[in-house]
């Protein structure tokens, strides 16, 4: 199989893009359609769908800041885990 040239490589990033787009909306659509109808807490549709966003912005921020060099993600994500942490411990404790 022949290498993707540029313009076809940028075709196939966006249709993953949008088909990942609307993946998510149906989650987060279903998830909130459940959540009313059995009127319970956390869904599993809106747990996925919310891991999914926040997968999806953390790999685009951690590919940003390889590109560019700097170690601002590095930072980003200390503060994340020590918040969570933080939150875990509240948790454990109440």
């Amino acid at each position: 199989m022949r290498k993707k040239d540029e313009m076809e490589q940028k075709m196939a990033d966006q249709a993953a893009r949008i088909t990942w787009f609307v993946t998510v909306v149906a989650l987060f659509i279903i998830g909130g359609i459940e959540y009313y109808i059995n009127d319970t807490g956390m869904n599993i549709l809106l747990v996925i769908a919310s891991l999914s966003v926040s997968l999806i912005l953390l790999l685009e921020r951690y590919y940003l800041s390889k590109a560019n060099g700097d170690n601002t993600f590095n930072k980003v994500i200390v503060a994340a885990l020590i918040i969570v942490v933080i939150i875990l411990g509240i948790a454990f404790l109440v």
